[in-house]
């Protein structure tokens, strides 16, 4: 068996039920090993590491990616995505449409402003 060291990191908060569905369905396709998974709830010294602060996490998804560059939000999902069987095929689609990026970065603005409330969990504020 070969062990790959994974080509991008990406910090999910692993207490959010909405996050879990989608996160948990990605690793699944993970196989490779491409992407390093941190549940920032498990792991804040990876955040620290990162230069990364609990409450951004909290704010929006973040991923390192294979260049050492941090991206947020959309743009660190299509880091996620290019790794993944049947994501890579959506990447390129997402960065190529006009306004879809624009509006794909709208929408999950809105989902993450949200989320902790739709969730239960209380807003960070530190």
């Amino acid at each position: 068996m070969t062990v790959t060291t994974p080509k991008v990191t990406c910090f999910h908060d692993g207490e959010c039920p909405i996050c879990n569905i989608e996160i948990n369905a990605m690793k699944k396709l993970d196989k490779a090993g491409n992407v390093n998974w941190v549940d920032i709830s498990q792991d804040k010294a990876a955040l620290a590491k990162a230069g990364l602060t609990y409450k951004q996490t909290m704010d929006r998804m973040h991923v390192i990616d294979e260049n050492q560059q941090l991206q947020s939000g959309v743009l660190g999902f299509l880091q996620v995505w290019k790794q993944l069987p049947y994501y890579r095929r959506l990447a390129p689609l997402v960065e190529k449409v006009p306004l879809l990026l624009p509006i794909l970065e709208f929408c999950y603005r809105i989902f993450a402003r949200y989320r902790l409330p739709l969730t239960g969990k209380k807003q960070i504020t530190e």
